[in-house]
């Protein structure tokens, strides 16, 4: 499924509107895209546990977690938010990936007591400034007594609804997965629209700047199944004294002696990026290729980029070897020009978040 990437027009302001959108005021995204996979059972939390790097029985019920899953290579396979609605009731709210097969043939060979299904459910983010606020009209109190990663089971508009505290813009921000969303989807939207009018609510895409600035991946964009969590930042996600073993465990547990030790077993690392140049007003339509210097071959490449006005710079995440994934590291980045690659932007490598 696709995901909207924005809807401001040129004309508009593009980018920036929705950046002032979500800065100042409160945005409603389309994230339907984002499917949600249940799996629940009497042995609910024994399966999630051993499909999921993180140690999910510390994790309380009505609770949202960001968890890795692993092939038995070390290799990621997803990376979703993980909402515990009870230790019979898990929901995956994936990103861009078929997880609910993987899941269901994990569990052909291990016989898990669990069903494990895609539910007729759809999320949208309402994310910015005045996300608060609006959410309190929404749902009444508890909203704010909402902690961060909290669940809540509600109505807006008399639907159905779970609340999660959650996000990926970088502002205060909530998501809501609507049931039954095949039949109601357009009643809550425009509950939505008429109860936010008067916060200046704008619908908006994801906005870029935020998560590049956050080191915040996109699936199939920034990481995919071909790279390790040690690749893309996630070491703290790969626990040292996790009591019940999970896939990947060995492969993982023996790559990080490997680092410990100064031997990589990966020759590209994600890092942040602060590039020169006249501010981004659209996503990458190619591959803008990295050297360490501007007549130098390429050896990475980036995989997002976006201009952010808070620090008034471009700023990307790349894909580098290792030996130049140290904060200050001068390089170049080539944006293509028609059939050839244009000149060199410098950049410098940066740490997360970018300033």
């Amino acid at each position: 499924m696709y995901l909207p990437r924005g809807y401001g027009s040129d004309e508009g302001g593009g980018s920036g509107a929705e950046y002032e959108a979500l800065t100042q005021r409160v945005t409603l995204w389309d994230i339907a895209a984002a499917r949600q996979i249940r799996v629940r059972g009497p042995e609910a939390t024994e399966f999630v546990d051993y499909v999921v790097t993180r140690d999910v029985t510390r994790l309380a019920s009505m609770r949202a977690a960001y968890t890795v899953l692993c092939d038995a290579g070390g290799r990621m396979v997803n990376d979703p938010l993980l909402l515990k609605i009870s230790p019979e009731e898990y929901w995956f709210s994936i990103s861009d990936s078929d997880l609910s097969l993987w899941l269901k043939g994990v569990n052909v060979g291990k016989g898990f007591d669990v069903q494990i299904q895609e539910m007729d459910v759809s999320p949208v983010q309402i994310q910015g400034a005045q996300a608060n606020s609006l959410m309190a009209d929404l749902i009444g109190d508890m909203a704010a007594e909402m902690p961060v990663f909290g669940l809540a089971e509600t109505e807006i508009a008399g639907l159905p609804v779970l609340v999660s505290r959650t996000g990926f813009s970088g502002e205060a921000g909530y998501e809501v997965y609507l049931k039954n969303s095949s039949i109601h989807a357009e009643q809550m939207w425009d509950a939505i629209l008429r109860a936010g009018d008067k916060y200046g609510l704008t619908v908006t895409g994801p906005i870029q700047p935020h998560r590049v600035t956050s080191g915040i991946l996109a699936w199939g964009q920034d990481v995919d199944s071909e790279m390790v969590p040690f690749q893309v930042g996630l070491a703290s996600h790969i626990p040292r004294n996790k009591a019940s073993d999970y896939i990947g465990r060995a492969a993982l547990e023996k790559m990080r002696d490997e680092i410990a030790a100064g031997n990589h077993p990966y020759r590209l690392t994600m890092v942040g990026l602060k590039m020169e140049g006249e501010p981004l007003v659209d996503y990458l339509s190619d591959f803008w290729l990295v050297a360490p210097a501007p007549d130098a071959e390429p050896v990475g490449y980036v995989t997002s980029a976006s201009y952010a006005p808070k620090i008034r710079s471009n700023v990307a995440l790349a894909r580098l070897p290792v030996d130049l994934a140290v904060p200050g590291t001068q390089v170049y980045v080539s944006k293509p020009s028609g059939d050839s690659t244009g000149t060199g932007i410098p950049a410098v490598v940066s740490e997360f978040p970018i300033e």
